[in-house]
């Protein structure tokens, strides 16, 4: 009995949690989904708000922007991590410590402050367009067309979320014992087949979690979309599925149409988690 009241303890933190952050606001997220609901009136209407989430036009674009910016991200990101951590590796204790903290600071600033600095750096006049003068290149109206918003926005998560991705990977590669390139070097193996034929399968998990992040954070961007264009860009061209939950929510007011699209936001990540879990089975296999 002791035994179990010291377990019900322990764990009752993390159950209160659990009911507060998750389940709870999951019900009434639901039970808001049947009504069309604005500040003033609720009127319970079923299944329809669903139904006219799955025909919006604008909600699934935002599908298709977070795509489209996965496109540029996904790739990049994983590359400059991998090979951030290949060789941070390399260097002493102390030295990764610094150069850790050099790459995971950016990740730390707000993403309000974040957009306020590319605002400026994307400008005709800008930073980045002032770079591509020095090679001859015309300057590029970053904010004003669709493909070039998305290419900023594929810029902006580059600048923002590799350095914490760089750091899960150097703490994936930790984990291998140094026994372990010991044994391939001795069994005839070079550093090249030690990476691609032993360093990569022990990593692949941390790689695949590394994908998902990066995919779920396309998705989840809304801040950096509000302060540059508060419109979801040119055509709504950057608007993320998160966005358009937020401006159906406080722009528009409608609570209940908004808390439909965020439970259909909400299993379009549990699908692709489960998709996830999936290959990486697959490949311990």
């Amino acid at each position: 009995m002791r035994n179990r009241a010291v377990l019900g303890v322990m764990i009752a933190p993390a159950i209160v949690l659990f009911i507060f952050t998750f389940l709870a606001p999951f019900i009434i997220t639901g039970r808001l989904s049947l009504y069309d609901s604005d500040y003033m009136t609720r009127e319970f209407i079923g299944l329809k708000n669903f139904g006219k989430a799955f025909k919006d036009y604008y909600f699934q674009k935002s599908f298709f922007n977070a795509f489209a910016i996965m496109v540029f991200t996904v790739p990049l990101q994983v590359y400059a991590a991998y090979r951030f951590a290949m060789i941070l590796a390399t260097f002493a204790d102390r030295t990764q410590a610094g150069f850790r903290l050099a790459l995971y600071l950016p990740s730390l600033a707000a993403g309000v402050v974040m957009a306020l600095l590319w605002r400026w750096m994307l400008q005709r006049d800008g930073l980045i367009n002032q770079i591509t003068a020095l090679f001859g290149a015309a300057p590029v109206l970053w904010m004003a067309y669709a493909w070039p918003a998305r290419v900023a926005m594929a810029m902006i998560a580059l600048s923002g979320n590799t350095g914490a991705l760089v750091l899960l990977l150097a703490a994936a590669l930790c984990r291998i014992p140094a026994e372990v390139y010991d044994a391939a070097i001795i069994d005839g193996a070079n550093t090249r087949q030690y990476r691609r034929y032993i360093l990569r399968p022990l990593i692949m998990p941390m790689i695949l979690l590394i994908v998902m992040l990066t995919m779920v954070e396309a998705m989840q961007v809304w801040e950096t979309i509000f302060v540059l264009w508060k419109s979801g860009g040119p055509e709504g061209s950057v608007a993320s599925p998160v966005y358009e939950i937020f401006r159906t929510a406080f722009e528009l007011g409608q609570q209940g149409y908004a808390a439909a699209k965020g439970l259909i936001f909400l299993v379009v990540i549990a699908v692709m988690l489960a998709i996830k879990q999936r290959i990486e089975k697959w490949v311990k296999v």
